[in-house]
């Protein structure tokens, strides 16, 4: 189902749609930023935290005000820079941190490619990962063989068949359930 099909149908959700779609990735990819960020000093996990926690508050609770283009700012202020570090997990976190702007900019802006443009975010993460392990790039093929690649392409499918239901709080929470993965990263990381 991942390829021409699945794009296909990202790009047909709905606004609120694409909003949970990013901010489940970003989500999914939050451990990412806590590991660099404890490996470096630098970064803010109680900004990001707080940021992911507002946005799901945001989408299941009627009532909720908030101004997310202050907290989208905070986000963007908090991205780490990986063309000034050494540390290889500052791609990784950069990549969490575009994850979440995306999901806030998918209410801010509304630009329609939210979806698309964080699942190629985040399998690009997954892609750059692996490559860095093994010291060269992988043909298609040997990608595709890779678990972790397996894993972020079941996962984006069942992301997407859960996305597609009706907007219901519980519905959006329990996505929030299977994003957080028992605080197992795309990349296989934990924040255990």
């Amino acid at each position: 189902m991942f390829g021409d099909k699945f794009y296909k149908k990202l790009r047909k959700l709905m606004p609120w749609q694409q909003t949970v779609f990013a901010l489940a990735l970003s989500e999914r990819m939050y451990p990412n930023y806590c590991l660099y960020a404890e490996s470096t000093g630098r970064g803010d996990t109680k900004l990001i935290r707080h940021a992911l926690d507002t946005m799901w508050q945001y989408l299941t609770e009627k009532s909720m005000q908030v101004d997310l283009s202050a907290i989208l700012e905070q986000v963007e202020a908090s991205m780490p820079e990986p063309q000034n570090e050494e540390c290889y997990g500052a791609w990784p976190a950069l990549d969490a941190c575009v994850a979440l702007a995306t999901a806030y900019n998918s209410v801010v802006f509304r630009l329609g490619d939210e979806a698309y443009d964080i699942s190629q975010t985040s399998l690009g993460s997954v892609v750059g990962f692996i490559e860095m392990q093994q010291g060269k790039e992988l043909s298609a093929d040997e990608l595709y063989a890779e678990p972790l690649i397996e894993e972020e392409m079941a996962f984006q499918v069942e992301l997407l068949d859960q996305v597609s239901q009706p907007r219901d709080a519980v519905a959006i929470l329990n996505i929030k359930t299977l994003a957080t993965q028992g605080g197992i990263s795309n990349l296989g990381i934990s924040l255990e």
